[in-house]
């Protein structure tokens, strides 16, 4: 049985949908199922990263497509037939689906902006929103199943792990595998000005990050801050972090499972909304939009809010009812099997 992703990662669109779509291919295999990638070659492409994974890959020209186009280049890279076609792709929809019907027995589509139609049998939307359960009903077949919420977020295998306790002052920095306004930078700078004692980080970036030899050479003066490039240990990572500085998009998910607080700078105008009623709910702290955050008021913001520890644990009780530990990519690749047998 095989399954095929079609999705891209380059510098702008961040790293974000390839991993997420790994987690998924990599449950699938443990299910004995052959999956292949399909991914174009942009810059910041993830393809080697996927390689390296064990799955196969077919590589599109970098130039963008319209769907027409990118559906009829994806076909001319196939010689099998697939069970499921998985989309991860916000530049894709119905036509690119309708197409791709002739060497896909199914499909399923991830997405979280209900922008566009889709000719799909499974639809995905992880995202934590009011109106979730209605936000497709006129965007797929009737006879899709859709899966919306938090429950059905793609979570690695690490997160379902149990990890030691937390450790005082030890805060998580991670904006993104690409971070395009090297956020994580003026983080180091501040977090490394605080006048908080025994203060430690372990700092995330992605292997694509443009910023890389910067941070390294920044990070170079402060012993007590570790550099992870592409980690696979962040649930490790989470588990034992304090408090958690970073980007919105899946890792909220990852957050939550794991209980950990965490201070959210939106560098994504998509991740505005969920971050917005994630702190209605009390599971977040919604620090602002990237280009509202300044030296001074992130300062503030972290010196304040790692003397609160009552404050914290609130968010942390917040975050992990967002997501059971039971839920998440088991209850996806259960919806998966159902329909494709």
């Amino acid at each position: 049985m095989k399954v095929l992703f079609r999705v891209d990662a380059s510098v702008t669109i961040g790293s974000g949908h390839v991993m997420r779509c790994l987690t998924l291919a990599t449950a699938l295999r443990k299910q004995h199922i052959d999956c292949h990638f399909l991914c174009r070659e942009t810059q910041g492409n993830l393809l080697a990263l996927i390689t390296e994974q064990g799955f196969e890959t077919f590589s599109l020209p970098c130039e963008p497509a319209n769907e027409l186009l990118d559906s009829q280049q994806s076909l001319a890279k196939l010689s099998f037939h697939y069970q499921l076609l998985v989309l991860d792709h916000y530049q894709l929809g119905y036509t690119y689906c309708k197409q791709m019907r002739s060497r896909c027995r199914y499909i399923m589509v991830i997405d979280d902006l209900a922008n566009r139609t889709h000719d799909c049998d499974l639809l995905l939307d992880q995202n934590l929103l009011a109106n979730a359960a209605n936000r497709y009903r006129k965007l797929v077949p009737a006879h899709c199943k859709t899966l919306t919420g938090p429950c059905y977020a793609l979570l690695r295998e690490e997160f379902y792990q149990i990890y030691p306790p937390r450790t005082q002052h030890q805060i998580l920095v991670g904006f993104g595998g690409s971070d395009e306004q090297n956020l994580t930078s003026l983080a180091i700078k501040v977090i490394a000005q605080l006048k908080i004692p025994g203060i430690s980080a372990d700092i995330v970036i992605g292997a694509n990050n443009p910023w890389r030899e910067q941070l390294m050479s920044q990070l170079a003066a402060y012993p007590n801050f570790t550099l992870h490039i592409q980690c696979n240990n962040m649930a490790e990572l989470m588990a034992r972090a304090s408090l958690m500085l970073g980007a919105g998009g899946a890792t909220h998910w990852e957050r939550c499972i794991t209980a950990l607080p965490g201070l959210v700078v939106v560098a994504a105008d998509n991740q505005k909304a969920i971050t917005e009623y994630l702190a209605e709910q009390g599971a977040c702290i919604f620090l602002g939009m990237a280009d509202e955050i300044t030296e001074l008021s992130l300062t503030l913001q972290l010196q304040h809010y790692l003397t609160q520890p009552n404050l914290l644990a609130a968010v942390s009780q917040h975050a992990a009812a967002i997501v059971p530990k039971d839920a998440g990519t088991p209850l996806v690749v259960s919806a998966i099997s159902k329909l494709i047998n």
